[in-house]
């Protein structure tokens, strides 16, 4: 397929890592220079897979800077534009630069503005297929399967001159979820695997929360007896794909860095509580789910109007069991 393209990229952390057999697949496809559009923080997470020739970024909501894109968009002539995101906005701006082509599901009445529209699968699909039914739509090959990231040299140098006191082995907590309180796990159970970690194997756990999950760290750490060995570290998504790819194993409720830790071969025990797993399920060796089979889910609600007995019933003993299930296959 010739033409500049552009891609509208996922607003959240876990979408964008779903995104790379997608991107992986229409970078194989395009002839032509393939730009993209989206937060900051996704051109660190794509670091190193040479997805794109160009990437303009749109971090915040408001009218101006909405327009600014537009303005510095209509300088380059776009063949297509395909729009990832679900949004009204995102279909918006192909819409306003009037491009040839605009790619996308006709969701939240958005229908109007794409003239080429995705047609949307019978049943509930994972996120990786989701996007992965664009490209073979517009003729092109899969590539992947799941979602590969890499680390560069220039992310671990300066990884290594901020964090010198971060040394292996070590595990990692992911202990918030930014979709809302429903995926989290219970504060005192993270808490107690920690302390079972440090006591079994001596390792320190770094609880890495995102923006606006401090509080829950700060509860974890609190009500951990091993406090010399655990700490919370503020990271940005350059730092945390390095901790990640470090760690011996990670911890994490069902949000974004899962995916990440996933994508970068890590051992990771996914929590999952409220969410309807078949959204997220894509080919993963590393990946080790658990679940409590209760009759109120999937429920996929932001907050809980129970007990919170999908989560509540998967005890830390258990997950220790796994942890220790996943040390002995990598030390035996």
């Amino acid at each position: 397929m010739t033409g500049r393209t552009i891609v509208y990229l996922p607003n959240w952390l876990g979408d964008m890592v779903m995104a790379v057999p997608f991107l992986h697949a229409l970078r194989a496809y395009i002839y032509g220079e393939v730009w993209a559009v989206g937060k900051s923080s996704a051109i660190h997470i794509y670091n190193g897979l040479n997805l794109f020739d160009r990437f303009i970024t749109i971090d915040d909501k408001g009218v101006i800077p909405f327009l600014d894109t537009v303005g510095i968009l209509k300088k380059v002539k776009f063949k297509r534009g395909i729009v990832l995101p679900h949004s009204f906005r995102s279909a918006l701006l192909f819409y306003t630069l009037l491009l040839r082509e605009r790619i996308g599901y006709a969701r939240n009445k958005r229908g109007f503005m794409l003239n080429r529209k995705i047609q949307e699968g019978n049943d509930i699909e994972s996120t990786v297929e989701h996007y992965l039914r664009i490209i073979d739509a517009i003729g092109g090959k899969r590539t992947l399967d799941a979602p590969v990231v890499l680390v560069t040299e220039d992310e671990e140098q300066k990884f290594d001159k901020k964090f010198t006191d971060i040394v292996r082995p070590y595990a990692v907590f992911i202990t918030g979820a930014q979709y809302g309180p429903s995926k989290c796990w219970p504060a005192h159970y993270f808490s107690g695997l920690a302390d079972m970690i440090v006591r079994q194997y001596g390792m320190k756990v770094y609880l890495l929360p995102g923006k606006g999950e401090e509080e829950i760290a700060g509860t974890v750490l609190a009500g951990v007896i091993e406090k010399n060995r655990v700490e919370v570290k503020q990271m940005n998504v350059r730092e945390l794909k390095v901790c990640i790819s470090r760690a011996s194993f990670v911890v994490s409720n069902d949000t974004g860095p899962r995916h990440l830790s996933a994508a970068l071969s890590r051992p990771t025990i996914v929590l999952s509580g409220p969410m309807d797993d078949r959204y997220t399920l894509y080919p993963s060796s590393c990946t080790y789910p658990l679940w409590k089979d209760v009759p109120c889910r999937p429920c996929n609600k932001k907050h809980c109007d129970r007990e919170h007995e999908c989560l509540v019933r998967i005890t830390p003993e258990e997950v220790f069991a796994k942890v220790e299930e996943i040390v002995e296959k990598k030390t035996g």
